[in-house]
């Protein structure tokens, strides 16, 4: 699925099997694969490096010069000036023949929130707090440059086949320094406003941790916690009513999760998160309590027992660590299973101790998260990561974890390449040699790229 897009199974569009210039470059467009209510979303490709791309254009039944038009070109400027591992990267921008402004993102092929939900109603607990994770830090990132998002929802937010997670659809997002009326009224998705969007009030950070905490409860519970009836609006009900405690519904959701829940769906902003790195920190340290190794192969692993990719696909996500996910569950399974599969997969990539062993540890200890070794198996090391301002850890080639990190990776003795990569910084690499018993650590400070470093001058 592509960034803000509908399921769409129509006719391709008037644009298809087309041609859109870009200076001396140009993206030839295929079939239309989504709509939204300003655009229409393209599979294209991007004709010099023969990449697949998506291409979002501006309806024709919009006029560029409108105020909706202007927003969707803004939206373009903002996604620039954003690089993040979990928001779409914007690659290029452009005019069709008829004037329609069009922006070339990268393709996210995979489901939508929604319709990683649509098979079994709700999600593994896991795999939501996952995803929730993932949004949380594009949400942060955002935040911290003063951008809200303002129409968070399922639809917006993207699972692609390698098990990254992007959210999308910034053209009602809003600078909050700005001191301009956009002139768009009430703006959202009625059922995932915050009480001050309803009331039209201004906005900052918290309301969008509301509308995250209405996509977290869907997520788990397969309702929304205020949902319209014949008496009274989702609006009022947003800005009036209590929402049934989540653990009512589905007994299974963990405590942890219904307390954030509880943090962000405050109806006055000033109870909520104080910051959203605060609602990240709390997510983290759940998932880690969880015993939750890699995120990316919890959310492939997911996506094969929906049925969604194939083992050839899990094979290209995960690399050396896809045999322990090559065989789905029949069903839905409770949370052991979940973490001891995560487990096999650690036990897998280090070849020398099995689930078993690695499900008697203790989270109180680092090292326990590798378990007792056999006798005459041979040891493994563990390799703690800090890197400012963050940075997504691979190893040998595989991405892990991102940082900051609340457990150590457990590795095998011998040498391994460690990269840090962010976006916005030079990527960074190491060669470490582990033992044994040893515990490694890489604490770094990522140098910004040139460009952005003669900006900050």
């Amino acid at each position: 699925m592509s960034p803000g897009a509908r399921p769409d199974r129509g006719a391709p569009g008037p644009l298809s099997d087309t041609t859109l210039r870009l200076g001396a470059d140009g993206v030839r467009l295929a079939a239309r694969i989504g709509e939204g209510t300003l655009s229409e979303v393209y599979r294209g490709t991007q004709r010099s490096l023969e990449r697949a791309v998506a291409v979002k254009v501006l309806k024709g039944s919009v006029a560029p010069t409108s105020p909706l038009g202007r927003r969707f070109e803004r939206e373009g400027a903002l996604l620039a000036s954003l690089a993040h591992q979990n928001i779409p990267q914007i690659i290029d921008v452009g005019r069709t023949d008829d004037g329609r402004p069009f922006l070339v993102m990268e393709l996210i092929e995979g489901p939508t929130l929604a319709a990683l939900r649509a098979p079994r109603t709700v999600l593994a607990a896991d795999v939501a707090a996952i995803i929730a994770l993932k949004v949380a830090r594009a949400l942060e990132y955002a935040h911290l440059r003063g951008i809200v998002h303002r129409d968070l929802k399922p639809g917006n937010v993207l699972i692609s086949r390698r098990g990254e997670v992007k959210l999308a659809d910034f053209g009602l997002a809003r600078d909050v320094n700005e001191s301009a009326d956009d002139r768009l009224g009430v703006v959202g998705t009625p059922a995932y406003m915050s009480p001050e969007q309803v009331l039209g009030d201004r906005m900052d950070f918290r309301s969008d941790i509301f509308s995250f905490g209405i996509v977290l409860y869907e997520a788990l519970t397969g309702r929304r916690p205020f949902e319209e009836d014949p008496g009274r609006t989702v609006m009022q009900k947003i800005r009036l009513d209590r929402y049934v405690s989540p653990r009512r519904l589905r007994p299974e959701v963990p405590t942890t999760l219904e307390r954030i829940l509880a943090r962000c769906l405050e109806k006055n902003p000033r109870y909520r998160y104080p910051s959203t790195g605060t609602l990240c920190d709390d997510l983290n340290e759940h998932l880690a309590r969880r015993g939750v190794i890699s995120h990316e192969a919890r959310l492939v692993g997911y996506l094969r027992e929906c049925g969604l990719i194939d083992e050839r696909e899990v094979r290209d996500a995960l690399g050396p660590m896809a045999a322990a996910w090559s065989k789905a569950p029949p069903k839905y399974h409770p949370m052991r299973q979940v973490v001891a599969g995560q487990l096999a997969a650690v036990a897998l990539a280090l070849g020398s101790l099995t689930a078993l062993e690695l499900s008697r540890g203790r989270e109180q200890d680092p090292t326990a998260s590798i378990g007792p070794r056999p006798a005459g198996a041979a040891g493994v090391g563990l390799l703690r990561v800090l890197a400012r301002p963050w940075a997504e850890v691979l190893v040998d080639g595989t991405a892990v974890d991102t940082t900051p990190m609340s457990r150590a990776i457990p590795l095998a003795p011998g040498q391994h390449f460690i990269r840090l990569r962010n976006p916005g910084f030079v990527t960074e690499d190491r060669a470490v040699q582990v033992s044994s018993g040893q515990t490694v650590w890489i604490d770094v400070d990522l140098r910004p790229r040139p460009s952005e470093a003669a900006d900050a001058r």
